[in-house]
C-alpha cells in the first residue's frame, strides 16, 4: 500500500529517535505486543501522541470521547462485553452507518463482531485506550456516572408527563428509551425544566457547544445561562427530551417539532419543543406555556385607563380588521387571547387559526395550521368563511394571500383579528401595501392598529430613585427635576434589578382624516403626524410614562424602543427635545414640522403662518414653553 510502518513514521515525524525505535522493537520481540503499546510502556511517547501519529498514518479521524456526545441508541447496539473485549465505543448512528471509536482500527475481528451485533456498516474513528475505557464506564453505567452530576438535585423535583407516552413502534421506542430514561437522566431533565418554570422562564435553550452542553433560560425577555453540562451527556439529555415529545430520536439532520404536557408542583404546563441541526449537534428550544395565562384579561396587561378605553372601542366594532403588531416575543398572541376573552359570548361564533395553538380557550373554536398536509392559513381561512363565523382570529398575516382573504372577510361583514411583524402602527400600512393590498382597501377595512413591546418592570424590593442623566434629559425630553428609578439587584430578582414584564402600546385608531391620508398614499411621516395630532401616544411616549411612574427604567426603554422619534421630538439643528405639538425650537429658533395650535392641521417646515387659518406661529403666545 506504500505506507510506512508505524516505527518509521514515528522516527520520521521526530516523535522518537532511531535508538528509541530499536529499543522498542527489541522489547516488542521479547514481551510480544503492539509497538505503540510498547513505546508508551517505555515512556518514549504518550498514548495521545501515538494515537495522533496513527490517525495521520491510517487516514482515520481522531476522536476526543470526553468532549464528544455519545448517542444512547448507539450504545444500545453493542453490549458492554463486546466493547471491552475489542476496546471500542459506539458513538453515533448516521443512516446505515455506525460510528465506532476504536483503539485498534485495524482489528478485523472487532469489525466483524460489531457488524454482526449491530447490522450496520462500520465507520471507524481512532481513540486512545484510556479514553475508550473511560467512555465505557461512563456510558455503559450511565446511571452511576450521572449520579455525581445530579447528586445535589432534590428528589422532590418531579416533572410528571401528562398523557399517554405510548407509540406505534412501541418495542423500538422502548429499546431506545432505556438509556435516556435512566434515573439520573430523568432527574437531570426534570431539573432543567422545573428550574426554568420556577424562575418564570418563557423558553429553555439546550445548546451544544464544542466542549459542553449549555443550558440557558429566557427570563423577562433576556437569556441567562443556568448551567454547563459535560459534552458526553448531550446525547442522553437530548434523546430524553425528544422521546418525551414523541419525536424521532434517530433523525438528527432535519428540524423537528413536538409538544409535551407536564405537571410541576400542581401547575399544568404545555412545552413546545423545537430541534434544529447545529454545528456541534442538535439544538433544542423548549417554549413553556402556562395554561393559567390563557385566562389573562386586558386589564392585567399594563394598559392605562385611556388605552383600555381605546382598545375596548376598536375591538367592539361589528366588522373590520384589527391588527396587533410588533417583533417576535413582544406579547402579540397574549394580547389577542386577552381580547378574545373580553369579547367572547354565547351568541357569537368565534374561530381562530393558529400556528400552533398556544392556549386552549373555552367557548372558542381553535384550528391548528398543519403545513405538511396543506392546511395553511389561506386554505383554512377560505374554509372558515363557509362556517358562518362572526369573529375570526388569524394567528399571523404573513403572506399576500392571507392578507387578501382577511380583507375580503372584513368587507363582507366579519370582524378579523390578526398579528403582523412591523415596528410601528404606521409601518404596518407600508407592510400591507408591500403585501399587495391597495391603499383604498387598507383605508376601508382596517379599524385600528396596536403596536406593542414588552419592557421589564423594576423589582419592587430593590427599587431606588435617582436623578436622570444628561443623556436622558437630551434624548428623552425629561426634565432634570423628574426622578427616575432603577433596581439595584437583590435575591428576589436574582440580581437583575427587574421582576416581570409589562406591555407598552401605541394605538392608531382609523379616523376619517387618517383614512383619507392612507387612500391618498400618504407617507409614513404624514400618517404619523396626523395620528399624533389625533391623540395617538407613541411607543416611546408610553414607555416614558412608565419610567416617570417608576414602573420601568430608562435603560430598559433604550433597549426596547428603537428610534429617537419614538420618544420626544427633537430639533434637527441642536437636538433640543420638543413636545409633539411644537412650533419653534426655543434654543436655536429653527421652525420644524408642527401642528398648528389654531386649526390643528399638520404643517411643513419653515412656515411662519398656518396656510389654513393664517395663525401667526411666531407670536410669543404661540411658542411652546420648555422647562
Amino acid at each position: 500500500m506504500g505506507k510506512k510502518r508505524l516505527g518509521e513514521f514515528l522516527v520520521e515525524s521526530g516523535l522518537i529517535s532511531e535508538e528509541d525505535l530499536t529499543k522498542a522493537l527489541s522489547e516488542q520481540r521479547t514481551k510480544r505486543g503492539k509497538l505503540g503499546d510498547v513505546i508508551v510502556t517505555l515512556g518514549l511517547a504518550t498514548e495521545s501522541e501515538i494515537a495522533q501519529a496513527l490517525a495521520i498514518q491510517l487516514g482515520i479521524p481522531l476522536i476526543d470521547l470526553q468532549n464528544t456526545p455519545v448517542e444512547p441508541q448507539a450504545i444500545e447496539l453493542i453490549g458492554e462485553k463486546v466493547a471491552r473485549k475489542h476496546l471500542i465505543v459506539p458513538v453515533a448512528i448516521d443512516h446505515k452507518e455506525l460510528h465506532i471509536a476504536m483503539a485498534d482500527p485495524l482489528s478485523f475481528e472487532a469489525f466483524e463482531d460489531v457488524r454482526f451485533a449491530s447490522g450496520y456498516t462500520i465507520k471507524p474513528f481512532l481513540a486512545t485506550r484510556a479514553d475508550i475505557l473511560w467512555a465505557i464506564d461512563q456510558h455503559y453505567h450511565l446511571g452511576s456516572s450521572l449520579t455525581t452530576i445530579v447528586k445535589d438535585i432534590a428528589d422532590e423535583r418531579m416533572v410528571e408527563v401528562v398523557g399517554d407516552q405510548g407509540d406505534a413502534d412501541g418495542r423500538d421506542i422502548e429499546d431506545l428509551r432505556k438509556k435516556s430514561e435512566a434515573a439520573p437522566v430523568i432527574r437531570m431533565v426534570n431539573l432543567i425544566i422545573s428550574e426554568a418554570a420556577e424562575k418564570g422562564a418563557s423558553d429553555i435553550h439546550i445548546e451544544p457547544t464544542k466542549t459542553a452542553l449549555q443550558i440557558r433560560n429566557r427570563i423577562d425577555g433576556l437569556l441567562h445561562k443556568t448551567m454547563d453540562l459535560p459534552k458526553w451527556v448531550q446525547g442522553a439529555v437530548i434523546s430524553r427530551v425528544k422521546i418525551m415529545a414523541k419525536m424521532d430520536i434517530a433523525e438528527k439532520r432535519l428540524p423537528q417539532d413536538g409538544r409535551i404536557g407536564v405537571r410541576i408542583g400542581g401547575r399544568s404546563l404545555d412545552l413546545r419543543i423545537s430541534t434544529v441541526p447545529a454545528n456541534y449537534g442538535e439544538k433544542v428550544v423548549i417554549r413553556i406555556l402556562d395554561s393559567a395565562n390563557a385566562a389573562i384579561s386586558l386589564d392585567a396587561m399594563g394598559l392605562a385607563p385611556a388605552e383600555l378605553s381605546t382598545m375596548e372601542e376598536i375591538i367592539n366594532r361589528p366588522q373590520g380588521i384589527i391588527l396587533i403588531t410588533g417583533p417576535t416575543g413582544s406579547g402579540k398572541t397574549t394580547t389577542l387571547y386577552g381580547i378574545l376573552n373580553k369579547i367572547k359570548t354565547v351568541q357569537e361564533n368565534i374561530t381562530t387559526i393558529e400556528d400552533p395553538i398556544e392556549y386552549e380557550l373555552d367557548g372558542i373554536n381553535q384550528v391548528a395550521v398543519q403545513e405538511k398536509i396543506g392546511l395553511t392559513f389561506p386554505s383554512m381561512l377560505r374554509s372558515l368563511l363557509r362556517q358562518d363565523p362572526d369573529i375570526i382570529m388569524v394567528g399571523e398575516m404573513r403572506d399576500a394571500e392571507t392578507a387578501a382573504i382577511a380583507v375580503q372577510a372584513a368587507l363582507t361583514g366579519h370582524l378579523v383579528f390578526s398579528t403582523i411583524h412591523t415596528n410601528s402602527c404606521v409601518a404596518t400600512v407600508t407592510r400591507l401595501r408591500d403585501l399587495g393590498i391597495p391603499s383604498y382597501l387598507i383605508a376601508t377595512t382596517i379599524v385600528g392598529i396596536v403596536a406593542q413591546r414588552l419592557v421589564r418592570t423594576i423589582c419592587p424590593k430593590c427599587r431606588v430613585q435617582e436623578a436622570p442623566t444628561e443623556r436622558d434629559v437630551l434624548r428623552l425630553g425629561l426634565k432634570a427635576t423628574v426622578p427616575v428609578y432603577r433596581g439595584e439587584g437583590c435575591s428576589l430578582c436574582n440580581g437583575t434589578g427587574y421582576k416581570g414584564r409589562v406591555g407598552i402600546y401605541e394605538m392608531m385608531v382609523f379616523t376619517q382624516p387618517i383614512r383619507d391620508l392612507i387612500a391618498a398614499n400618504a407617507t409614513e411621516n404624514d400618517l404619523r403626524q396626523m395620528a399624533i395630532s389625533r391623540g395617538m401616544v407613541t411607543l416611546g411616549r408610553n414607555a416614558l410614562d412608565k419610567v416617570v411612574s417608576g414602573i420601568t427604567s430608562v435603560d430598559e426603554v433604550f433597549r426596547v424602543v428603537e428610534t429617537d422619534a419614538d420618544f420626544a421630538s427633537a430639533c434637527p439643528q441642536c437636538a433640543t427635545p420638543l413636545e409633539a405639538e411644537f412650533i419653534m425650537c426655543p434654543s436655536c429658533g429653527y421652525s420644524v414640522v408642527s401642528v398648528c395650535p389654531g386649526c390643528r392641521r399638520t404643517l411643513s417646515q419653515d412656515w411662519k403662518f398656518c396656510p389654513y387659518c393664517r395663525n401667526d406661529l411666531l407670536k410669543r403666545e404661540n411658542k411652546r414653553s420648555f422647562a
